[in-house]
């Protein structure tokens, strides 16, 4: 790299401010396109926000201080500094719908909408847990064919998980009221791994969509490998 003498380059008034702060010394001035705030070239700041979020989700959900501290290894003082801060007005509020998830997919929160409701509308801690324990892809919402995919669970003898059929029954017909009022249903959750689609949340969804004969229907992938990743881009890449 070339160095200038700055008294070269810059107006008088300018080189004087300078000298106050560094006369005598190399500086590095950046060009435009390399000032990025604290944390962006790492990732930690992003990391930062999306933990911040899903921690005033849980909050607002009724989870203790206490609770959070334990759950996400920080100070009881932290998590209240996190809770209660007036930043917290510029974060994304969250509902079960479609359109919440797409608010929070298009602010890089995907992964935060889905823990969010797995804990409290699901009431599925095992599987937002199961989703922590390394690092996964998540693509969506987006609209797909209703045709590639299969229940997982149900009532038939088949099936991966077994509901009892008045149970299946009556969570299926809550969807079709649902659907018949037309409601901002949740996008269905899905697992892509070799080829290979799962539903894994909201089956009575699912059943309730095939009876209604809707064809196509938002869902969110997430995918656990990176090949698996790479080969739904190159098979269902014109969906995303």
């Amino acid at each position: 790299m070339k160095y200038e003498n700055a008294g070269d380059v810059l107006p008088a008034h300018l080189l004087e401010e300078i000298k106050k702060y560094a006369a005598g010394k190399l500086l590095y001035v950046p060009l435009e396109k390399e000032r990025k705030a604290w944390g962006e070239l790492s990732g930690y700041r992003h990391m930062l926000v999306k933990r911040n979020q899903l921690i005033v989700n849980m909050f607002l959900h009724g989870v203790e201080v206490e609770q959070l501290s334990a759950k996400f290894h920080l100070s009881e003082e932290t998590i209240k500094k996190i809770v209660y801060s007036r930043k917290n007005k510029f974060q994304l509020t969250y509902s079960p719908t479609l359109k919440s998830a797409s608010e929070y997919s298009e602010a890089g929160l995907l992964e935060e909408w889905i823990h969010t409701y797995l804990l409290f509308h699901r009431r599925n801690e095992i599987f937002s847990d199961g989703l922590r324990l390394c690092y996964r892809y998540y693509i969506g919402p987006i609209m797909m064919p209703l045709s590639l995919f299969q229940r997982s669970s149900g009532p038939e003898y088949d099936m991966k998980w077994k509901v009892h059929p008045e149970v299946f029954e009556h969570r299926v017909s809550e969807w079709l009221n649902k659907i018949v009022q037309t409601e901002d249903t949740p996008p269905l959750l899905i697992n892509y791994e070799h080829n290979k689609f799962e539903i894994n949340s909201d089956n009575p969804l699912y059943e309730a969509l095939v009876r209604s004969r809707v064809a196509e229907y938002p869902v969110i992938i997430w995918i656990t490998a990176k090949e698996c990743h790479d080969a739904f881009l190159n098979t269902y890449g014109m969906y995303v």
